[in-house]
């Protein structure tokens, strides 16, 4: 009660209490089981190099084809990590997750390609860089809004929550970690939303040619915006 600050500190105080915890194994599991929350960590690292240096152009720029590798290797924690500890509850989790977003990179995919179309080319910043006029605005509105409910979904926000399913399967794939293996899961989980809600901005509401000074206060009260309708 004493460290609340009306609620602000109360979700810091309760990752650090994760990770003052005791980190349990359960019996007859695999030993990637220690792992798997490294490797979910590790690929939220690597989707943020899709973002460009300031030297470097969105036409030299791969990045769609970075983030779908990176986002398709997502599927395999989920499934890492319901295998992992032996449990046929985190087991269930797991298959539940497989399915779910592998439904969702295939929209995710499409969304895309559209996307490498209208833009030409196959970076999030060639759309930005090109401008905004009017009747390409119109083409690219479904598109954004096709693009937020794929993100809910690879993120597992509401209503796209079914690879968690806390109410029936106890957390999903995750049931078996405990302390900082849980922790880092949901860091990375939560660096994901970021990322994504980064992403959203800098290619569909972001001008990259805006000055730096002028164009990073507007930039990142978007980036909070988006977190907010996410979380």
């Amino acid at each position: 009660a004493g460290i609340s600050v009306g609620g602000i500190l109360q979700p810091v105080t309760d990752g650090m209490k994760l990770f003052m915890k005791e980190f349990t194994i359960p019996a007859n599991s695999a030993r990637i089981f220690l792992i798997v929350p490294s490797i979910s960590l590790l690929l939220c690292f690597i989707g943020w190099q899709i973002f460009p240096s300031s030297g470097l152009s969105s036409k030299c720029s791969n990045d769609i084809l970075f983030f779908l590798v990176v986002t398709s290797l997502n599927a395999h924690v989920a499934i890492m990590s319901g295998w992992a500890p032996n449990s046929k509850y985190a087991r269930v989790g797991s298959v539940r997750g497989f399915a779910h977003v592998i439904s969702y990179e295939i929209c995710l995919s499409i969304t895309l390609v559209v996307v490498i179309f209208l833009s030409g080319g196959i970076s999030f910043f060639s759309s930005s860089e090109n401008g905004w006029s009017l009747p390409p605005g119109l083409v690219w509105f479904p598109i954004v809004l096709s693009w937020l409910t794929i993100c809910l979904a690879e993120t597992n926000r509401a209503p796209f929550d079914m690879v968690e399913a806390e109410s029936e399967l106890v957390s999903g794939f995750n049931v078996e970690y405990s302390a900082g293996g849980f922790a880092v899961l949901f860091i990375a989980e939560y660096g994901m939303i970021m990322l994504l809600c980064t992403v959203t901005t800098w290619s569909f509401l972001q001008n990259p040619k805006v000055p730096a000074v002028s164009g990073m206060v507007p930039m990142f009260l978007k980036i909070g915006a988006l977190m907010f309708f996410f979380i």
